[in-house]
């Protein structure tokens, strides 16, 4: 009986957490085209892809990268790019941000033709395809 505090314990916690009194900062999430991809012309069944992405993320520090939405199928993955800059006054770094290979994994899941399709912002794609032995 002398151990029941220690079950309040993390209610209390909890409790105390979703009292923050830390703002909430928000952001823009906006879509980021893609000018290349890189990745190998054909891969064997069961490996994985690399694809390497190149683009603009945008003008200063504060834009980065925020997700990958992926929509996958046995013949093909379609990928878009979302980046985000804050909703809220800051002073942001000089520097342009560009997405300089990042890597996206993925794995084929049958042999043959396997389309890599970037949606763009404008909601055009580019497609590029790998073969899968």
């Amino acid at each position: 009986m002398k151990y029941i505090w220690l079950l309040f314990l993390p209610i209390a916690m909890l409790i105390l957490s979703a009292c923050s009194t830390e703002p909430e900062y928000n952001y823009i999430e906006y879509k980021i085209k893609v000018d290349s991809l890189v990745h190998p012309n054909s891969i064997l069944l069961g490996d994985t892809l690399l694809i390497k992405f190149y683009g603009f993320v945008g003008p200063d520090g504060c834009h980065t990268i925020s997700r990958f939405e992926e929509i996958k199928k046995p013949e093909e993955v379609e990928i878009q790019v979302w980046g985000k800059k804050p909703d809220f006054p800051t002073v942001c770094s000089a520097v342009i941000v560009e997405m300089r290979g990042t890597i996206r994994k993925v794995v084929p899941e049958q042999q043959g033709l396997f389309l890599v399709k970037v949606k763009q912002p404008d909601n055009s794609y580019l497609i590029d395809s790998v073969f899968v032995q």
